[in-house]
């Protein structure tokens, strides 16, 4: 197994209008990855013109990927310069809870000019509590989209199931609840007559059930007062070629003067501009599990991989396997189930059973089956083997790399809708 970035294709001209983009909550960077596609594939142009996030490995791990040589492309400077700069900046570990300055100031050296290096060339505008919208204006220039994958443990199921369960109403200090700080920015960039045309939404499904609708359309109903019409759609990454079930909420918010229903929600009036739903993007491979879960264990990366995914063997994790999909059962299974944060827990995306492999073991510690590996999440997310590869060299934890898959966006979802926003953006 060895997928590879699609072929790019001979470009002669780029005769789209380039789309300028600020990606908040970026965290790896899924739409930066589907819009280098779309220009590759389709000509069509854009410019990443900021980020907003503050996990420390997550922008590490997003200039790897679209970045793989910043190390080199951002000059070194000294240690109390590096201080200088990050103490502007709000900044985490877990990507959940704020840290104290002195812990980046007590960072290896090393690993904080890697930081300072990613955070540069990503154009980080840092903390999303702390951007005020003229300043960003004046550091980044004119945005056309705005992308919002707001946190969502105060929406999901699993998140439900763990006691986080607070929706994202405004002022309830719920870390879902960030997504009024979108609203605070637009708020300020109106004030200056700078209101991007597009905004794209990405968030869990729960999102818009019972229990969280209005607070979804107190948003869009806001979102109206600033200009914007909403399109609202659930769309499930396996119909998009991707081998794993993931329905997601996607919308798009468009400045105009659409007709809309009592919930704020653009009334389709033509099929061209707003879909019922969106069609595979044609230029991106399908990908079957097969392409994906690998039992080369005789190739020492993946055997290592592998050993690393398997768990201890105790009641719990029996039960575990035994409730969860087999992957490696490609007859029975064609997709994985989402890929969340962890995966040592029920459910998971799925397990992979190790018997009649040379992995395979007769002892009473390690189990006879195994976790997708941090490369098959990325994988199932839409990445490829080269950005798993650029990440790992920078020896982020097992965890994290779990995290990172987890909270990203799956890619070949997201081209679909950012294929549409580029030919809106064309017109």
């Amino acid at each position: 197994m060895n997928i590879k970035t699609p072929i790019k294709a001979e470009i002669t001209k780029i005769t789209s209008k380039t789309l300028n983009v600020f990606e908040t909550f970026s965290g790896i960077g899924a739409q930066h990855k589907s819009l280098q596609f779309l220009k590759d594939n389709y000509h069509y142009n854009y410019e990443v013109v900021g980020t907003s996030e503050w996990d420390v490995d997550a922008q590490i791990s997003y200039a790897a990927i679209h970045y793989p040589k910043f190390e080199k492309q951002i000059k070194t400077i000294s240690e109390d310069k590096i201080d200088k700069y990050l103490s502007n900046f709000d900044h985490s570990f877990s990507g959940k809870d704020l840290i104290p300055l002195s812990k980046i100031y007590q960072m290896d050296y090393e690993r904080k000019l890697k930081y300072y290096k990613a955070h540069v060339i990503s154009k980080n505008m840092g903390s999303i509590l702390k951007i005020n919208g003229k300043e960003l204006q004046k550091n980044i220039g004119d945005i056309d989209l705005i992308t919002y994958s707001f946190p969502c443990q105060d929406l999901s199921v699993a998140g439900s199931f763990h006691g986080f369960n607070q929706g994202m109403a405004k002022g309830d200090g719920t870390r879902s609840s960030l997504l009024w700080e979108i609203g605070r920015i637009l708020t300020e960039l109106k004030s200056i007559k700078k209101l991007p045309k597009f905004l794209l939404l990405e968030n869990v499904a729960n999102m818009i059930s019972s229990r969280h609708i209005n607070d979804y359309i107190a948003w869009k109903k806001a979102l109206y007062k600033l200009g914007y019409q909403t399109k609202t759609y659930i769309v499930n990454a396996r119909d998009h070629g991707l081998a794993q079930n993931r329905k997601r909420v996607y919308a798009i918010s468009v400045k105009g003067n659409f007709k809309i229903d009592d919930q704020f929600e653009i009334i389709d009036l033509e099929e061209k501009v707003f879909p019922k739903k969106f069609e595979k993007v044609s230029k991106l491979k399908t990908r079957e599990l097969k392409d994906i879960i690998n039992q080369n264990y005789e190739n020492d990366t993946h055997k290592s991989e592998a050993l690393e995914a398997r768990p201890n063997r105790t009641p719990s994790r029996e039960r575990m396997f035994n409730l969860n999909y087999k992957l490696n059962d490609f007859d029975k299974y064609k997709y994985s189930r989402t890929v969340t944060t962890k995966q040592d827990r029920h459910p998971n995306a799925g397990v992979i059973n190790l018997k009649n492999t040379i992995l395979e073991t007769t002892d009473e510690v390690k189990a006879n089956y195994r976790f997708i590996t941090t490369r098959e999440a990325y994988l199932l997310m839409g990445f490829d083997d080269k950005d798993y590869n650029n990440v790992k060299k920078q020896n982020i934890r097992k965890e994290k790399l779990y995290q990172q898959a987890g909270n990203s966006i799956a890619i070949y979802a997201i081209t679909a809708i950012l294929k549409k926003i580029q030919e809106l953006n064309n017109e």
